[in-house]
């Protein structure tokens, strides 16, 4: 089975914030747990063990894995949504 990553990084961690009574510091703590998870996968594209594939699309951005020896960290990235095709 093939196995497409995608990340659906603009809203994974902003839909959790109560649209209710949003405060700063929480709109401030859900982005910042957006960019840490980004930046784990920053880390990967930057030493070649991933790459973004061009779409034309931002959200979902669609990712190769180029070193199947980082797959399950991928995987593992709150971001990241495996589609099995």
């Amino acid at each position: 089975m093939l196995k497409t990553y995608v990340i659906w990084w603009h809203s994974k961690f902003i839909d959790e914030i109560n649209v209710e009574t949003p405060t700063i510091a929480e709109i401030i703590d859900k982005t910042n747990k957006t960019i840490e998870s980004l930046q784990k996968l920053q880390k990967l594209e930057a030493m070649g063990k991933i790459k973004v594939k061009t779409t034309g699309s931002l959200n979902p951005i669609y990712l190769e894995i180029i070193d199947h020896s980082v797959e399950s960290e991928v995987a593992r990235n709150p971001l990241v949504e495996i589609l099995n095709e």
